[in-house]
């Protein structure tokens, strides 16, 4: 027979946008009884479908929590989001759509993102996180590192499929490249969609040198994403427009994208031209994906 154990789960979520998930089924899976005690502090939940849980207009069209699926949360605060009940199976199938969608994350431990997702490779474009680092199989590039719970995670598929995670974790040759934090340029703001684009190191005509920057601007000129160059296979993610707050904070749907480089030995910055593209361009769409050529 099946038994269940009746778990606890506490889930950080940090002012701004979050992809979290849970590995337990709660009693009452209605998003709004899950989001009770922390109600003050949250903006909006929406899943991979464009429905909403959204307080202030007391609009839920989400319903019930899905098991196994990921859901973004915009928070006003710092908070922590406790749950209590069944613990789901972590081998779990998940049915995962063509194109994409929200994954949970269900083992109880962290486990490297290229291992987790191993038995779906051939039909895996990308996996994001909530920051925007990708597993992306096509560049060899996993700056996620390591899949964790209570994180969810955006993933691109290229064919509709059933998946599982693989039990005991680390398996096989891992390829994780922590991308080290940019010195010139801040961090972009996190505005809760972006847009990933693809340097190869074939792309370049003049490499840079490790430890030199790129960046990538609006047509305002603000800053909507920076990345450090380490000889490898760069994806550089660019924001776009968070839609729940009035101000203009990243890139619009169509806007055009621009580049520097900041070369850290000369101390100097220059314009980056991208004068070919393989996949996409540089005009923005909502999860694009574009590569330089």
């Amino acid at each position: 027979g099946t038994c269940n154990y009746t778990v606890s789960q506490n889930i950080s979520l940090q002012q701004g946008w979050n992809i979290w998930s849970t590995h337990i089924e709660p009693e009452d899976p209605n998003i709004a009884f899950i989001f009770t005690d922390i109600v003050s502090d949250l903006t909006i939940v929406k899943d991979e479908s464009g429905a909403v849980y959204w307080p202030v207009f007391d609009l839920n069209s989400i319903g019930n929590l899905i098991n196994g699926k990921g859901y973004q949360v915009k928070m006003s605060a710092n908070n922590i989001l406790s749950l209590e009940g069944d613990l789901i199976p972590s081998d779990l199938v998940l049915p995962l759509a063509s194109g994409w969608g929200l994954m949970g994350y269900l083992p109880i431990t962290c486990y490297s993102a290229s291992n987790m997702m191993a038995p779906v490779l051939d039909q895996l474009t990308i996996i994001k996180d909530e920051d925007g680092n990708v597993y992306w199989p096509l560049f060899e590039l996993n700056n996620i590192g390591d899949m964790c719970p209570g994180k969810g995670y955006q993933v691109k598929m290229s064919e509709t499929t059933n998946f599982s995670y693989p039990s005991g974790g680390r398996f096989g040759f891992d390829t994780f490249e922590k991308t080290e934090k940019t010195i010139y340029y801040n961090a972009a703001h996190n505005t809760g969609n972006n847009m990933i684009i693809g340097i190869p190191t074939t792309a370049w005509e003049i490499m840079p040198a490790i430890g030199d920057e790129i960046a990538a601007y609006d047509e305002v000129g603000r800053l909507i994403g920076s990345t450090s160059f380490n000889r490898e296979n760069i994806a550089l993610t660019v924001w776009g427009d968070d839609l729940t707050t009035n101000a203009k904070d990243g890139l619009q749907v169509g806007e055009q994208v621009t580049f520097k480089l900041w070369n850290s030995d000369m101390n100097t910055e220059s314009t980056l031209v991208v004068t070919k593209w393989d996949v996409g361009g540089d005009v923005y769409t909502i999860d694009g994906i574009s590569i330089a050529s």
